[in-house]
C-alpha cells in the first residue's frame, strides 16, 4: 500500500527511471503498474524529483491546515524556512493572524546538540529521518553507532508541550520523510510546497501582512542546522574528530567501506546534498548558494531574545532493526536468471537498464514479486529477435541477404530451393534485378519465376532480396489462356458450322419455293384458259 508517495498509474510509461534512481529499489513493477513499497521506502523523494511524466507525488494534506485556524495552535518552522520563502516574516505574520504561536524547530536542534555533546564514542547524527530509515532498514549493523537521541523536530514537539501545554502542533519543513517520522508527535506535517499551494488556492496575498518574528524562546547556534556542517558547528570542541557526509550514495559507500568505527568521532549525515535547504520539497528555482545567503540574511534580521534555559526533557531514542530477512536459494535465483537468458556469467551484463544494479539483484526482485522478467531489455530484444527469426525462417517467400557482393543469409525455403547452386552463382543471377521485376531462374532444367522485392538495410548492413515464387501461378495463368483460346476456337468452329447449315437450309428452302411458284404459275395459266 502506498501511504506517503503516491503513483499515478495513468502517467507511468514504464521507463524505469524512478527505479534506476531509487537508492534502495523500493519500487515494484507488476502487471504494467508501478508502486512505491512503503515499508521499504526511505522517503528521500528522488523518484518524485526525476520522473519525467510526473507519475509520482507525495501525499498532500494542506487542506487540513484550515481546521486549526481560529483557535490557539502552534506552528514549528524548520530552520530552512528562512531560505525558502521570499517574505518569511510576512508568512509568520499570516500564521499569527490565524491564532498560531510560531516557534522555531531550531530550539529542538539546540536541545539535540546538547545531548550529542554528552556522547563520547563514535556517533552518527540522527537529525535526518532518511538517514535513520536507511540504517534501520538496510544497514542495521550500524544502528549501534546512531546517537540514541530523537530528531530536532521531535525534541521541539516535546519542548512545546512542556512549555505551552497540550496545544495542536503543525510542522512545516522541506522534508517528505518528516510526514512519517512525526506522525505520533505532531497533529499535521506539511512541506513548504504545500504551504505555497495553500496560499495559491486560498488566494492569500502575503504582501498585505506586516513583518513579524517567531515567538520566544530563541535558539542560539542551531539555526544553521539545515546547511552542510550546520550540526558540526554546534559541537566545536566536543569531539576529537568531526566529519560531514551528505548524499545517500556517499553514505552507502561509506558504510560499505568501513565495517567498524572507533574513537571519539562524530559524523553529521544528511541525505540531501547541500543539507536540508536542498530538501525534496524545497524550491528548485534558486541555487544552493542563494539559499545559503538568504538564510544568513534572514537570520541576521532576527532579534535577540529569551533563550532556552535548563530544560529537563527525555530525548532518548532506541532504534530498531527493520531489515527484511527473506532469502532465496541459489537454485531459485539461478532459475530466474536462466529464464531471462542469463545462462552463464558472460550473459549477466549488469547494464542497470531495468533499474537494478546487477542481473542477480533483478532476479531476486522477480522472486520478491517486485519486478517482472520483461523489464530486462536484453531479454526482450532476444525474445523479439527469436520471434522475428522464426517469422523470417518460416515465411513462404525466399529471403536472401547480400553483403559486399556475397549472399550471407538464406531462409529455410531459399536454402531448399537453391540447394543445387552455389551462392556466387545465385548472386550472379539476382544482382541486377530491380524491385517488382519478374525474374526467371533455371535450376536443374526447372524454370522458376519470381517477383522480386529489393531494399537496402540501414547502416550499410547489406541488401535484402525477397523472392515470391509465382511459377505455379504463371503456369496456371498459361493454362487458363490456352483454355480460353481453345474455347473461343471451338465456339467459332460451331458457329461456322451453324452458318453453313443455315446457308444449306436457306438454299433448299429457295429451291422449294421456286418449284412451288413454277407449279402455281402453270396451275394459274390452266385455270385462265
Amino acid at each position: 500500500m502506498e501511504k506517503f508517495i503516491i503513483s499515478n498509474e495513468a502517467n507511468c510509461k514504464y521507463c524505469y527511471k524512478c527505479l534506476r534512481n531509487c537508492p534502495v529499489k523500493a519500487i515494484s513493477f507488476s502487471n504494467s503498474k508501478s508502486k512505491v513499497i512503503d515499508e521499504d521506502c526511505i522517503l528521500c523523494g528522488k523518484c518524485i524529483e526525476i520522473c519525467p511524466q510526473n507519475a509520482k507525488n507525495y501525499i498532500q494534506e494542506f487542506e487540513n491546515l484550515k481546521n486549526f485556524f481560529g483557535s490557539k495552535f502552534i506552528i514549528s518552522i524548520a530552520p530552512s524556512f528562512y531560505s525558502h520563502f521570499d517574505l518569511p516574516f510576512k508568512v509568520i505574520s499570516f500564521f499569527k493572524n490565524q491564532g498560531a504561536i510560531v516557534s522555531e524547530t531550531s530550539i529542538g536542534a539546540e536541545l539535540v546538540s546538547n545531548e550529542y555533546k554528552n556522547l563520547k564514542n563514535f556517533t552518527i547524527s540522527t537529525a535526518c529521518p532518511v538517514v535513520v530509515d536507511l540504517i534501520e532498514k538496510y544497514f542495521p549493523e550500524k544502528i549501534e553507532f546512531l546517537a540514541p537521541v530523537v530528531s530536532p523536530a521531535i525534541a521541539h514537539a516535546k519542548f512545546l508541550k512542556k512549555h505551552f501545554g497540550n496545544l495542536p502542533i503543525v510542522f512545516i519543513g522541506p522534508c517528505i520523510a518528516k510526514k512519517r517520522e512525526l506522525e505520533e508527535e505532531f497533529d499535521l506535517t506539511l512541506t513548504f510546497e504545500e504551504i505555497e499551494k495553500f496560499f495559491e488556492i486560498e488566494n492569500i496575498d502575503i504582501d498585505k501582512f506586516d513583518d513579524e518574528f517567531p515567538d520566544e524562546p530563541y535558539p542560539q547556534k542551531a539555526r544553521y542546522y539545515p546547511v552542510s556542517g550546520g550540526i558540526l558547528n554546534t559541537l566545536n570542541g566536543t569531539f576529537e574528530n568531526l566529519l560531514h557526509i551528505e548524499g545517500i550514495q556517499n553514505i552507502k559507500e561509506f558504510f560499505k567501506r568501513f565495517e567498524t568505527f572507533e574513537g571519539n568521532f562524530f559524523i553529521e549525515m544528511s541525505a540531501c546534498n547541500g543539507g536540508c535547504i536542498e530538501g525534496p520539497a524545497s524550491r528548485k528555482d534558486i541555487s544552493l548558494i542563494e539559499k545559503r545567503l538568504r538564510l544568513i540574511k534572514n537570520i541576521n534580521k532576527l532579534p535577540n531574545g529569551k533563550t532556552i534555559q535548563n530544560v529537563e526533557l527525555n530525548l532518548k531514542k532506541e532504534f530498531k532493526n527493520k531489515k527484511k530477512t527473506k532469502e532465496f536459494t541459489e537454485d531459485a535465483i539461478e532459475k530466474v536468471l536462466i529464464s531471462i537468458g542469463k545462462t552463464d556469467k558472460t550473459k549477466e551484463l549488469n547494464c542497470s537498464a531495468c533499474g537494478y544494479d546487477t542481473c542477480r539483484e533483478k532476479a531476486i526482485a522477480v522472486l520478491e514479486k517486485k519486478a517482472e522478467k520483461e523489464m530486462c531489455i536484453t531479454y526482450l530484444i532476444d525474445k523479439v529477435s527469436s520471434v522475428s527469426n522464426m517469422v523470417v525462417e518460416e515465411t513462404p517467400n525466399l529471403i536472401l541477404i547480400v553483403q559486399d557482393g556475397k549472399i550471407t543469409y538464406k531462409n529455410k525455403i531459399a536454402r531448399v530451393t537453391f540447394m543445387s547452386i552455389s551462392n556466387s552463382e545465385l548472386f550472379e543471377k539476382i544482382k541486377d534485378i530491380k524491385t517488382n521485376d519478374l525474374k526467371e531462374i533455371t535450376i536443374n532444367n526447372k524454370n522458376y519465376k519470381f517477383i522480386v522485392k529489393r531494399f537496402t538495410l540501414p547502416e550499410d548492413s547489406g541488401e535484402v532480396f525477397i523472392l515470391t515464387d509465382v511459377s505455379k501461378e504463371m503456369e496456371q495463368e498459361t493454362k487458363m489462356r490456352n483454355l480460353k483460346k481453345q474455347t473461343i476456337e471451338k465456339i467459332e468452329e460451331v458457329l461456322n458450322k451453324q452458318m453453313l447449315l443455315a446457308q444449306e437450309i436457306a438454299g433448299l428452302l429457295g429451291e422449294s419455293i421456286a418449284e412451288t411458284k413454277s407449279h402455281f404459275v402453270e396451275f394459274k395459266n390452266y385455270m385462265e384458259d
